[in-house]
């Protein structure tokens, strides 16, 4: 991890962001996950159009139907200024798709723009996904 400009508070909320992401998301706790994002959030997931607003998110991750077995993640990157930062990680996971019983893996990198909110808390406001292949 490195930082520059982001207080040692920022950078641990941050993290703490990341980490109960990863968690919801392995729990198929689509609405807490979405919890974490801001209003306007925009994903931008590999080979689709990019989704703005939590509805759309929320809309997309119910058509969606994969069943998160694990996500490791490697080489996690924060760093920021005042109220904006960044995260980048790689990652791999193992699901399983909607209708399926074979598990699939996913490897890949994704970048994350975080805004901190009025009240203080950190929401992520853009999330890339980059899909290098799976296994």
């Amino acid at each position: 991890m490195s930082m520059s400009e982001l207080s040692g508070q920022d950078v641990d909320a941050i993290e703490e962001v990341h980490n109960r992401w990863i968690r919801e998301e392995l729990a198929g706790n689509s609405s807490q996950v979405i919890e974490l994002c801001t209003d306007d959030v925009k994903w931008i997931p590999p080979n689709a159009p990019p989704l703005v607003g939590k509805e759309a998110i929320a809309q997309y991750l119910n058509d969606s139907s994969v069943e998160l077995k694990d996500v490791h993640v490697k080489e996690v990157i924060i760093r920021g200024s005042g109220s904006v930062a960044y995260l980048t990680t790689g990652y791999h996971s193992r699901f399983v798709g909607a209708g399926q019983t074979e598990m699939q893996e996913a490897t890949g990198t994704h970048l994350w723009v975080l805004r901190k909110t009025g009240g203080g808390a950190w929401r992520v406001a853009i999330v890339a996904l980059e899909f290098m292949g799976g296994g």
